[in-house]
């Protein structure tokens, strides 16, 4: 099955590497990242499968600008007709097309042989793609009743979770952080480390029950005291 149900409301999408997220509604459906070129169509795989249609999804939510997030934009976009969001300073790599600013690896030999194997590998550009609305630091979007937008700088400048009050709170991490073998552990690369630690405690200090995570299995139930005790030691 292509759409998973993680909550009432939202449901995971394995797209490749990654993950994408629907919120979905009677009336319309949002989508949380557009995954790597391809994406459209296991999207539209899924919107089926729920027994509804590509053109229902109104919005698509970006939370950073990585070929594994955004590369597949473009192409949801044509697919649904969608509005495209996303912090400013991320918008504009999206808008031409370039995946990445300079990074560095997290520490870890795992982080290490990853960014080696996987990351140094990655498209550096894809298929540019329009985004309609930037998204200030803490502003509320009116899609699906209204999600918060938490700036969580680090992984990358304009890197964003979001924070949708439904179904207990659900945060959709984006790539601010990863879990792993129980416990919340750092993103594998970042382009200032000690702002996205910074970012971490941030997202620890809300209040949610279940966190969407783009390369690990959600948490559902508890999730914000798992937070807790992954900045308590990082």
């Amino acid at each position: 099955m292509a759409a998973e149900q993680v909550t009432d409301h939202v449901f995971r999408v394995s797209a490749g590497p990654s993950n994408v997220f629907l919120i979905v509604h009677k009336d319309r459906i949002t989508l949380i990242d557009a995954g790597i070129p391809g994406t459209a169509e296991i999207v539209a795989d899924a919107i089926s499968e729920l027994g509804r249609r590509p053109e229902e999804i109104s919005d698509i939510v970006v939370t950073h600008p990585h070929p594994d997030h955004a590369g597949g934009l473009a192409e949801l976009k044509r697919l649904t007709g969608a509005r495209a969001w996303m912090h400013g300073a991320d918008a504009t790599l999206v808008r031409t097309g370039r995946a990445f600013r300079p990074w560095k690896v997290a520490p870890g030999l795992r982080n290490r042989l990853f960014a080696r194997f996987v990351i140094r590998r990655s498209p550096m550009s894809f298929e540019p793609a329009e985004v309609e609305r930037e998204v200030l630091p803490g502003e509320e979007l009116p899609v699906s009743g209204g999600i918060q937008a938490l700036h969580t700088p680090g992984h990358t400048e304009g890197h964003l979770a979001l924070l949708w009050p439904g179904d207990g709170g659900v945060l959709f991490v984006g790539d601010a952080a990863n879990f792993r073998r129980g416990r919340l552990v750092p993103s594998t690369m970042y382009e200032d480390l000690a702002l996205g630690l910074q970012s971490v405690r941030f997202l620890a200090a809300q209040d949610f029950e279940t966190a969407c995570f783009a390369h690990a299995l959600p948490i559902v139930g508890g999730a914000s005291k798992v937070f807790r005790e992954g900045a308590d030691r990082n």
